[in-house]
């Protein structure tokens, strides 16, 4: 009697088999969404947002985004497939991997061919660190170094002033070399800001966005207000003028 229990195929077993079979299958679905996963898919798209918003001369502030998010992608990755029990995630995992990859790899390309072919010929690039005044005194606020910039044609990169009159058409304004001071405003110092006078014809609107000019540049240590700033750019008075001019050729 025993064996016959033992050995009978009965149905209520078999269903109790394949009931507890469906519990397992069923418990799977209640499996989180890996953070990592989530992680990888917002850096991807930060780095987008910031890609959009400053096109290839933000590199070097997107691009350690895109890093970070293929090294999250790939903990994911690593993560879930261990514990593929309890978490899911891959296919956003694999979305977010692919934007950060595919892009840095684009805006890498861009943004190298934009700097090797964006200074018009007959221009030298100089940049906001080539004019700090490290190394001078206040009896002379320009080193040698500087100097010898003065009357020549320069190609310099850098961010409008926020206390412009005007949001757009302008024509005048100060050059900035940090986004911070752009952002915010405030009275930079003397050598760390360059007034621009475009040609006749040519005008710019206010924006994040840095921009390329060439012209040919003027050490000017006269005490003077900026040129095109508004009474706004610090809350109080007008910017003071720093140590460079441009008269300008082209804005890009």
């Amino acid at each position: 009697m025993a064996e016959d229990s033992l050995f009978s195929d009965d149905s209520s077993d078999e269903d109790q088999f394949f009931s507890s079979t469906r519990s397992e299958i069923d418990a799977s679905q209640y499996r989180s969404l890996s953070p990592w996963a989530v992680a990888t898919l917002v850096l991807a798209l930060l780095a987008l947002s910031l890609l959009i918003l400053m096109g290839p001369d933000g590199i070097f502030l997107y691009a350690p985004v895109q890093l970070a998010g293929i090294v999250v992608g790939l903990i994911a990755m690593l993560k879930i497939r261990r514990n593929s029990f309890e978490f899911t995630g891959e296919k956003v995992t694999r979305i977010g991997l692919m934007i950060n990859t595919v892009f840095l790899l684009i805006m890498t390309t861009w943004a190298t061919i934009v700097y090797f072919t964006e200074v018009p010929e007959g221009y030298s690039r100089i940049s906001f660190s080539t004019l700090e005044a490290e190394g001078v005194s206040a009896g002379s606020p320009i080193s040698p170094a500087v100097a010898q910039y003065d009357g020549e044609p320069v190609f310099v990169k850098g961010y409008i002033h926020p206390g412009v009159n005007g949001l757009g058409n302008i024509t005048r304004f100060v050059l900035v070399g940090d986004l911070k001071t752009c952002c915010f405003g405030g009275q930079p110092k003397p050598w760390d800001m360059i007034e621009v006078d475009l040609l006749e014809g040519q005008q710019v609107t206010y924006n994040m966005k840095k921009r390329g000019i060439w012209g040919r540049m003027r050490i000017d240590l006269t005490p003077r207000l900026a040129v095109g700033s508004s009474k706004e750019a610090t809350g109080e008075a007008q910017l003071q003028g720093g140590y460079f001019r441009l008269e300008a050729d082209g804005v890009k």
